[in-house]
């Protein structure tokens, strides 16, 4: 049997009748599937791309299955220092490199089957999409929930920038793995999340469907 014939059948029919496009629907339930956006630094999917997205395709399936009307998007988080390195790395054009490694995990995984809506596609590297972070954080700043201040940080020199706690691995950063994490006091942006501290405790209970240990650390912070 030729299974690659096999593949390449449904997966014209699909594309053609556009199976997985999302309508609205006043006599079905919505459901909501969203899987983390992959990083296009890299040129195309790996093993822990393709076992993620095969969990969340199962489970779109199943409740569209189920009568439900399921939005299942995919997106590139494609604007930020990975792509970039990434791009200096192949000496290549940021917006190139990104875009052509885009096209080719659109290309990977449309061959795994993963029933995406791609009308709905999402990349932060795009003005359509980031002129919306800039819109919150003007807001943001104008509440006074934005501010700047000296602090602290994990620093990598060979990414050239900041690093969180979980990506110093034995003080070491968990990209370049010969490569020690230094700490620098640099002036940065800060969100004054406190100012909710008070309404996110008196209301936790409010909470539906929350797992218990989430509502355990929320208490804790």
């Amino acid at each position: 049997m030729d299974f690659k014939k096999i593949e390449r059948k449904w997966q014209k029919k699909w594309e053609e009748a556009k199976i997985f496009y999302v309508k609205e629907s006043k006599s079905k339930k919505k459901y909501y599937v969203l899987e983390m956006y992959p990083y296009p630094s890299g040129s195309g999917l790996h093993m822990g791309h393709a076992f993620n997205y095969t969990i969340g395709d199962i489970y779109a399936r199943f409740k569209r299955m189920n009568g439900f009307n399921v939005l299942y998007p995919m997106g590139f988080d494609s604007l930020g220092l990975p792509a970039e390195n990434a791009a200096i790395k192949n000496k290549i054009h940021p917006k190139k490199f990104t875009e052509d490694a885009i096209k080719n995990f659109i290309k990977q995984q449309k061959s795994l089957g993963l029933s995406y809506d791609w009308s709905r596609i999402v990349e932060t590297h795009k003005p359509e999409y980031y002129k919306w972070d800039q819109w919150i954080f003007l807001k943001m700043f104008e509440k006074g929930l934005a501010f700047r201040k000296k602090a602290p940080v994990n620093w990598c020199p060979k990414c050239n920038t900041v690093l969180a706690n979980e990506q110093v691995h034995n003080g070491n950063c968990w990209r370049h793995t010969d490569t020690e994490v230094e700490v620098r006091h640099l002036e940065q942006w800060f969100l004054k999340i406190t100012d909710y501290a008070k309404e996110l405790y008196d209301d936790i209970d409010k909470l539906k469907g929350w797992p218990e240990r989430i509502k355990a650390m929320i208490l804790i912070n």
